[in-house]
């Protein structure tokens, strides 16, 4: 019997992104329609047809891939009976990719955007692979998927053309990535509030002025503590973790700071918030 994650872990939530799969007859279509979240859609096998305000009937054969944008409506056909994998995401890759993408586009006298597919090379073909067979095995989990989303972007980063890219992903330079979204989908896996700022792209001073004006009430190393108490919530229940063990991990300066924290928004010590919860599930 395989493990899967209890209830009480984050990465039992619904992915903040990731990949699903279809299979379409010819003839068939689907939309992809304006949300908070970016597409990439990668064409297994078979032929479709995309049509979106930037290009009608766009036709793209299996083995490459294409962008679609937050904010565009895109209507997929399928020519012939066709395997997909789309990718979903607010962000793609570090905030400063997007920057040295920007950049370089400004540096191009006369660059153009074009709606345009992208081929599938041989490192990006191996990672998808190895995707299909999460998907197929139904593997449920959020964590499984981010991870994989970071590793896409990995890929692109050192095997693709930086020209390449910055056309791929043009549409976003003129627009502002939320910073809310970037912090609450870099929170989980920061180490801590410094590389929260690295992961989002500011140095730690100029994310706190930052963080203010988005969250007025809250500190960031305040805000992190509340948003963390799931995690802390898991492994004080889930696991038998000392609980000196868990104020490092969380970054607490010693276990009476976590007792502090527990009883703040836990509403106990970590040991009686321990003992609770474990009767609860007998």
């Amino acid at each position: 019997m395989r493990q899967s994650c209890p209830k009480s872990c984050p990465s039992a939530k619904d992915p903040f992104s990731g990949f699903y799969q279809r299979n379409l007859n010819a003839g068939e279509s689907f939309i992809i329609e304006p949300d908070d979240v970016n597409h990439l859609v990668f064409v297994i096998s078979g032929e479709l047809a995309v049509s979106s305000e930037e290009r009608r009937d766009y036709r793209v054969a299996e083995g490459s891939f294409f962008f679609c944008y937050n904010c565009g409506h895109y209507t997929i056909e399928a020519k012939s009976d066709i395997e997909i994998i789309v990718a979903f995401f607010a962000r793609p890759g570090a905030a400063c990719d997007i920057a040295s993408l920007l950049q370089f586009a400004k540096s191009q006298e006369g660059f153009q955007y074009n709606f345009e597919a992208v081929p599938i090379n041989a490192e990006l073909n191996q990672l998808l692979d190895m995707l299909r067979r999460f998907l197929n095995d139904d593997v449920p989990c959020a964590h499984m998927h981010e991870s994989m989303i970071e590793l896409l972007f990995v890929v692109f980063r050192f095997y693709y053309d930086v020209e390449v890219l910055a056309n791929l992903f043009f549409n976003l330079f003129d627009h502002a990535v939320s910073f809310r979204t970037m912090v609450e989908g870099n929170r989980v896996k920061a180490r801590n509030l410094n590389h929260l700022a690295e992961l989002c792209g500011y140095d730690i001073n100029t994310f706190n002025v930052v963080f203010r004006r988005h969250y007025p009430g809250y500190t960031p190393g305040v805000w992190m503590q509340i948003q963390r108490k799931d995690e802390i919530l898991a492994d004080l229940v889930e696991t038998d973790a000392p609980i000196y063990h868990i104020s490092k991990k969380y970054g607490f300066s010693s276990s009476s700071h976590l007792g502090e924290y527990c009883k703040k928004y836990l509403g106990d010590t970590p040991t009686r918030v321990r003992s609770k919860f474990r009767k609860k599930k007998r």
